[in-house]
């Protein structure tokens, strides 16, 4: 890697240091709980006091708010400057060390065109905390951009996974300091948060928010599959599902073959997915429940230890999708589409320049027309017309969830909630027809006879719950669709 960075910069020297830093917070972490990270790093002889924020909303995943000044000593100063006013008298008395970083860092500057500069680092070391054995290793290349376009970077980053199958960090240096520190290593599935839409931004501008937002959760949900979290897995999906719902509602606005891209790499790390969600979900909603109502059934033991082999090859392929180099060019190229808008590499469409208050009006009643159409005549409906009506419901309902910022947050949530409850009456249907085929699968292995068996049991169970429940549904369509829009209130 490093005869990598040398040939991008093209003649330019390598600066080496060593850089301690040490992390201060107080006992009861409140720094941490207002997203504050506190630093003091000694380097050449100096100490650098450096506050940073866990993050930019609206930014970029991987971007970090950053204030910094040169110190008097190796204890926190409040009256620095820049990141003293981060100290409240209070904290500043009760702040002391949480962990510290040792770093071999080697330093490059890239110009890979005239006007940019970018700052590589190759860092090795590690993470320390007083008290505990071992550490966390550190090894990592940081790109910080200095000047011009944020593109530049996300380039510099592909020709580097190019080279070597490195990996996105979204974690900091802090963050994984925080948690060696507490002995927390993370393994729940990371939940979407509230995008923040002002009415007065541009369609494109809300529409890079949201695609940070769906870009982040990807992220933050890749330590709980490593885990064999389920959690971790269904989030990950809805937050491309998410992400690609939005797309598909703005492909007026976008250029097709850069909507088809993005969407169509959304596609295959859902996909990469589905198995490892197929299986969780056939443990736990189908198997479960039936081996609870009907206890004496032995044939459900053996069908429950063939779903669990099963879900073990199904998390190992999952873990390789997340690992693979087409995950991280994914996410790069992803990120700089957004980052960079890179829609504005061709025509720009009028729509993206308008108030995002003024296109998502007509957007949401474009698929609540759809989703109308779809439930027609429900009762008559094939399974497979039922999963098509699915599938609308879920475009309409992630799409009211990313654009929602906009209006009153009670009218969202009862006609979101709407849609989750259909999508999951409809979605216990498909789950059914779905395990069809994972019942025939486990059944061409060992006890075979005795898997097939349990599967007609636990799919017949669920097939008459799913029958009882058709009225139901029809009943929530009629409600949904006679209630008055919250966009249009």
């Amino acid at each position: 890697m490093r005869r990598v960075l040398k040939d991008m910069a093209a003649g330019a020297g390598a600066e080496r240091s060593k850089l301690v830093s040490t992390y201060f917070d107080t006992e009861d972490r409140a720094l941490a709980r207002q997203g504050s990270v506190l630093r003091v790093r000694r380097h050449n002889g100096h100490y650098i006091q450096t506050v940073k924020s866990a993050g930019v909303p609206g930014s970029t995943p991987l971007a970090r708010g950053e204030w910094e000044d040169t110190i008097a000593g190796d204890r926190p100063d409040p009256l620095a400057s820049e990141s003293g006013r981060f100290l409240t008298s209070d904290i500043a008395a009760r702040v002391a060390p949480v962990f510290r970083t040792e770093v071999a860092r080697l330093v490059t500057d890239l110009s890979p065109v005239p006007g940019t500069h970018i700052e590589a680092a190759i860092d090795r070391g590690a993470i320390r905390v007083p008290g505990k054995k071992p550490g966390e290793r550190i090894s990592e290349i940081e790109l910080e951009l200095k000047s011009g376009p944020v593109t530049a970077l996300y380039d510099i980053a592909l020709r580097l996974l190019a080279a070597a199958p490195v990996r996105l960090e979204w974690r900091s240096k802090a963050e994984r300091g925080y948690r060696l520190a507490a002995g927390r290593p993370i393994t729940r599935g990371v939940h979407a948060e509230p995008v923040a839409l002002d009415p007065t931004l541009s369609a494109e501008q809300a529409l890079q928010c949201i695609g940070r937002a769906c870009l982040d959760q990807i992220l933050r949900n890749e330590a709980a599959i490593f885990a064999g979290e389920a959690d971790g897995v269904h989030q990950m999906r809805v937050a491309v599902r998410r992400l690609r719902a939005v797309l598909s509602g703005f492909r007026k606005m976008l250029p097709p073959e850069q909507r088809r891209w993005a969407s169509g790499e959304l596609r295959w790390l859902a996909d990469a997915l589905g198995e490892a969600r197929d299986v969780d979900v056939f443990e736990s909603a189908l198997i479960r429940p039936a081996r609870e109502a009907l206890p004496d059934v032995a044939a459900l033991r053996v069908l429950s230890a063939a779903a669990r082999r099963r879900r073990r090859v199904a998390y190992g392929a999952a873990r390789r999708a997340v690992r693979s180099r087409r995950y991280t060019a994914l996410l790069l190229g992803l990120m700089r589409w957004f980052d960079g808008r890179g829609w504005r590499d061709g025509e720009v469409a009028p729509a993206l320049e308008q108030p995002i208050g003024d296109v998502v009006p007509p957007l949401l009643d474009k698929l609540r027309r759809a989703a109308k159409r779809r439930g027609k005549r429900f009762a008559r409906q094939s399974a497979a017309e039922q999963h098509k009506l699915r599938i609308v419901l879920k475009k309409l309902r992630y799409t009211s969830e990313l654009l929602g910022g906009l209006y009153d947050a009670g009218a969202v949530d009862r006609f979101t909630a709407g849609l989750k409850r259909l999508q999951d009456e409809l979605g216990d249907a498909n789950d059914v027809r779905a395990a069809q085929d994972l019942v025939a699968e486990l059944a061409r292995g060992t006890n075979g006879a005795i898997i097939a068996r349990a599967g007609k049991i636990v799919l017949a169970w669920h097939q008459r719950r799913v029958i009882a429940r058709q009225p139901k549904i029809r009943r929530h369509l009629r409600r949904m669709f006679d209630a008055d829009p919250f966009w249009r209130g």
